[in-house]
């Protein structure tokens, strides 16, 4: 039986006929299509019913991709997946298996991203594909494009930082972008469930591994560039030429922040590259949303939004912060760029009450004012802080640590933000892996010993929020910064379960 497929514009522009028997199979020399991998002519008509790059999710007939990740390497999970059925076994080194034909590549991880393209290829179905990266910000402007979208009617997927929804379903978030061929199922899997909107967060990790390669984005989002991830990109140039890929893989509009210095370069560089560059902006009026804020309190802002000069429109948000104003200025150029209408971006913003984690208000019945932030960068955590402090009565209370195994360089500016910020900082464990907590705690102090601010070391993050709530007075604030949505905590190679808004409700009601 012959099925004709072709790939939608989000996957490829290229039309594809791939040869199918039965549901879920396709032939070798389909999924290797677009690829100048040599093999075994023999193996043309060889049948793949799925892909797998973890053995334990090898089913018969499955084709393994040896990836080398950084805690270990497919290649010796290579025998135990043609122990499981794998059909073929896609590697990069010489492997020693007999009963099961092999192919070579240069770079496994780039080839899982075209093959998974060509395995879930998409059927003639309407698919809008938005796609939002920088360092700060992707979670908010993914969650109120989504609101804005559904506010139309229409159904919108997400995937994300915190979590994956397909539909009905939700699936626990692995990393922010997932792996290429998980991206593609989860694309097929929304298809097939009539859903024809998705936005997604973009990680500069995505884009460097080639996550992301064979997919192709109605519009795209730059939100700012500041330092982290510093263990992985050699600098931050390194990290601003990866982020800036997305937006060749964008066939529509590239929507900048103007107000970042590296978003004002990236929309220049775009524009000379015959990109369509769409600036937003609290401070350029020539810029294409130029906002104007009206009214900023405790419970959100209004702000002023004209669009090209002309047409103006009221934009009201929920949550308190200069930063969500620009996540809502944001959210608001991608849908009038995909069409919507304003009516839908403001039914949608608030329809929109918060973001897991993200300056999120712990409700309790004594009345303490409690915020979980997931802010993990120098930048983002400053930004929190300023806010907090814009409708502070008392002091301001920071708990907040450093993730262990990850950005040393951050650590020092984490502990400056926070001394410059706060009241009165304790410093605790976030995630330290297998790192011990006193060289993390030593880096943040190096900081915020500077600033002059109090504090003290409670390495129990439990603990920690406990003195915090201990020491408040009315008219505080307690802002827990770091972790946000995450319901765990990772200390060694375990993960343990720990809830920040959880673990502050509990100690606030129970009286600890």
């Amino acid at each position: 039986m012959i099925d004709e497929i072709t790939v939608n514009s989000f996957l490829t522009s290229e039309k594809l006929r791939i040869s199918r028997k039965g549901n879920g199979k396709v032939k070798f020399k389909d999924l290797l299509y677009g690829t100048d991998v040599p093999y075994d002519a023999d193996l043309d008509d060889l049948e793949v019913t799925g892909l797998a790059y973890n053995s334990n999710k090898v089913e018969k007939g499955y084709a393994f991709i040896c990836i080398k990740g950084y805690h270990t390497d497919g290649h010796i999970y290579a025998m135990d997946a043609a122990f499981r059925g794998a059909a073929v076994i896609i590697c990069e080194e010489d492997i020693d298996i007999k009963a099961v034909p092999v192919v070579r590549t240069d770079d496994s991880r780039k080839l899982l991203s075209r093959i998974s393209a060509n395995f879930y290829g998409a059927k003639d179905a309407v698919f809008h594909l938005y796609g939002i990266t920088g360092t700060n910000g992707k979670t908010t402007i993914s969650c109120m494009l989504k609101s804005i979208i559904e506010a139309d009617a229409r159904i919108c997927g997400l995937l994300g930082t915190i979590g994956y929804y397909v539909g009905g379903k939700e699936y626990e978030a692995q990393n922010t972008t997932p792996e290429s061929s998980d991206l593609q199922r989860m694309f097929a899997e929304m298809r097939d469930e009539g859903i024809e909107n998705c936005v997604m967060e973009v990680s500069s990790h995505a884009l460097a591994l080639g996550k992301v390669d064979d997919i192709r984005y109605d519009a795209s989002v730059f939100t700012n560039l500041t330092m982290d991830h510093m263990d992985f990109h050699k600098d931050i140039e390194d990290y601003y030429q990866t982020k800036k890929k997305l937006f060749y893989l964008t066939e529509g509009a590239c929507i900048v922040n103007l107000d970042d210095d590296y978003g004002k370069r990236l929309y220049e560089e775009l524009r000379q590259n015959g990109k369509k560059a769409v600036g937003y902006s609290l401070k350029d009026r020539k810029a294409d949303y130029c906002g104007e804020i009206l009214e900023t309190t405790e419970k959100g802002s209004l702000v002023k939004v004209t669009e090209s000069g002309l047409k103006t429109t009221l934009l009201r948000l929920n949550t308190p912060g200069i930063f969500t104003i620009y996540n809502g200025l944001a959210a608001l150029a991608c849908a009038r760029e995909g069409g919507y209408s304003y009516d839908s971006i403001q039914r949608g913003l608030e329809k929109l009450k918060g973001v897991p984690g993200r300056f999120e208000l712990v409700a309790n019945s004594k009345e303490v004012i409690v915020i979980v932030d997931y802010a993990h960068t120098p930048d983002a955590l400053e930004k929190v802080l300023k806010t907090a402090n814009d409708f502070k009565k008392g002091r301001l209370i920071c708990v907040f640590g450093c993730g262990g195994d990850r950005d040393q360089r951050k650590r020092s500016l984490m502990g400056a933000a926070a001394g410059r910020y706060s009241d009165y900082c304790i410093i605790t464990s976030d995630n330290p892996r297998t790192e011990r907590q006193e060289s993390i705690t030593a880096d943040i102090e190096a900081g915020i010993y500077e600033t002059g601010c109090n504090y003290e070391i409670i390495e129990n993050r439990y603990d920690a929020i406990k003195k915090a709530v201990s020491i408040y007075k009315k008219g505080d604030i307690i802002l827990i910064a770091g972790k946000g949505h995450e319901t765990y905590q990772i200390i060694g190679t375990e993960k343990f379960h720990f809830d920040d808004r959880e673990t502050v409700k509990t100690i606030i009601e129970n009286g600890e």
